[in-house]
């Protein structure tokens, strides 16, 4: 379906020729109706399929179509990382580019001016609020921001936010709100804590299910089934065969992206680090040279796992396996985007055997098995290193704090769009620049 089959506004379609975005996804196709309607709607589909255009654009077009009130917030859309949000509010500017409609994104990890700017632009009213949730209730507690006639809510990428331990700060946010909105809901997943979520908050909401966990067909997988203490040797090895470009290396810790950073810096590659230890200024620069390729190899966290749009990724490499298998869906789908063919290997260590079967089943198919680099032995079956006396079985470790492209997700950095064909262009409307990387 293109997007001019659907009941969107027409500067909208202005902004989406000049992008050249013509045919829906699949989630966009069947979100957007739904949203027109004004019906609250659950969207669960995976990262790159399109989902902040498939909220974004209907709601720019009824906040356009239908009477709301010049000096309030009329649309809240949550995030769970400044990143997304900062995404978000990127595309928000490109969609918008020809509509009289302004957002701001608010986020933490900023200094003092930042936070001015936000309360000042919040203060003068508008009419699209990109927010984190802890940076939402401090201005909710300061009376900086008021949410009592907002009409519309948006909860993206709704699982992690969860995972995160947002669930009493989106609760205490909610209670701000006017009873009668709309309420829309994305989701990589739907876990039970999702459904008591929706059930909580939602009115009778449609649901659409697109493509869920399932990695992008393009991209070439495998695994190195390994001792831990070998995975060094066995990246030096990727790196001798095929020099690092455009790669990001996924480790399950901040301190060990950090010790990987220095390794591999020593070694001489050119690298930087991403974890939620940097400030945001930090984030921007580190993000900023991986994008002018002035970094090949990004050594990250899960914080680059969702809300980072990067088209060109050639290779992740999962340091050490995800615990939860949509981490992994999540990982390797930063490669392989708009059309892009990709590649993603996997080092599974003496205690990753039932992480990566778990990956297996989700995917319902079995990942082809690397050969190990000469000198180097797999761990048997049965191997896994001894625990200290009186030490059980290891618990199951919480999902790391850490969404979203496509081919009709968001401009690329610099693009503005050009109205070639349905006449003069209108004079740019004042949104949030500092939300530009």
């Amino acid at each position: 379906m293109k997007f001019t089959d659907l009941d969107l506004n027409e500067d909208l379609l202005d902004a989406l020729y000049d992008m050249r975005f013509d045919e829906c996804t699949p989630v966009q196709e069947q979100c957007i109706p739904y949203i027109l309607e004004g019906r609250d709607l659950i969207g669960i589909a995976q990262t790159g399929t399109g989902k902040t255009a498939a909220y974004l654009l209907p709601l720019l077009t009824v906040l356009r179509r239908d009477p709301h009130p010049e000096d309030a917030v009329n649309c809240l859309v949550m995030a769970p990382t400044r990143e997304l949000a900062r995404q978000i509010d990127q595309a928000l500017e490109g969609f918008g580019y020809y509509m009289d409609i302004n957002g701001v994104a608010v986020y933490g990890g900023n200094d003092g001016v930042r936070y001015e700017q936000e309360r000042k632009s919040l203060k003068s009213g508008a009419d699209i609020v990109i927010a984190t949730p802890g940076r939402l209730i401090t201005h909710l507690n300061l009376g900086t921001l008021d949410l009592s006639r907002t009409t519309h809510l948006v909860l993206d990428e709704a699982d992690r936010m969860l995972d995160m331990g947002f669930s009493d700060d989106i609760m205490t946010i909610i209670e701000h709100l006017p009873a009668e909105r709309q309420t829309i809901l994305f989701s990589a997943t739907m876990p039970d804590k999702i459904t008591t979520l929706a059930r909580n908050i939602m009115h009778n909401p449609a649901e659409v299910r697109i493509a869920v966990s399932k990695p992008v067909e393009k991209i070439d997988q495998s695994v190195y089934v390994c001792r831990d203490k070998d995975k060094m040797t066995i990246l030096k090895h990727i790196f001798k065969q095929q020099p690092p470009e455009r790669v990001i290396l996924f480790a399950s810790s901040k301190q060990k992206v950090k010790e990987l950073n220095i390794l591999l810096s020593r070694l001489g590659y050119n690298v930087a680090a991403m974890h939620s230890d940097l400030d945001q200024k930090e984030r921007d620069e580190v993000m900023l040279k991986f994008k002018a390729r002035k970094i090949d190899v990004l050594v990250a966290t899960d914080i680059v796992a969702r809300g980072i749009d990067i088209d060109d990724i050639k290779l992740v490499i999962n340091y050490d396996v995800p615990r939860d298998a949509e981490d992994y869906v999540h990982r390797i789908g930063r490669t392989a985007r708009a059309g892009r063919d990709g590649q993603a290997i996997t080092f599974v260590g003496e205690r990753d055997r039932g992480a990566l079967a778990a990956i297996e089943r989700l995917m319902e198919e079995k990942i082809p098995r690397a050969k190990l680099p000469e000198g180097l032995s797999a761990p048997s079956a049965t191997a896994e290193p001894a625990r200290r006396k009186g030490q059980g079985k290891p618990k199951r470790r919480s999902r790391p704090a850490g969404a979203e492209g496509g081919k009709s997700e968001a401009p690329k950095a610099g693009d503005t769009p050009r109205r070639k064909h349905r006449g003069p262009r209108r004079k740019k409307i004042a949104g949030n620049k500092d939300s530009n990387i």
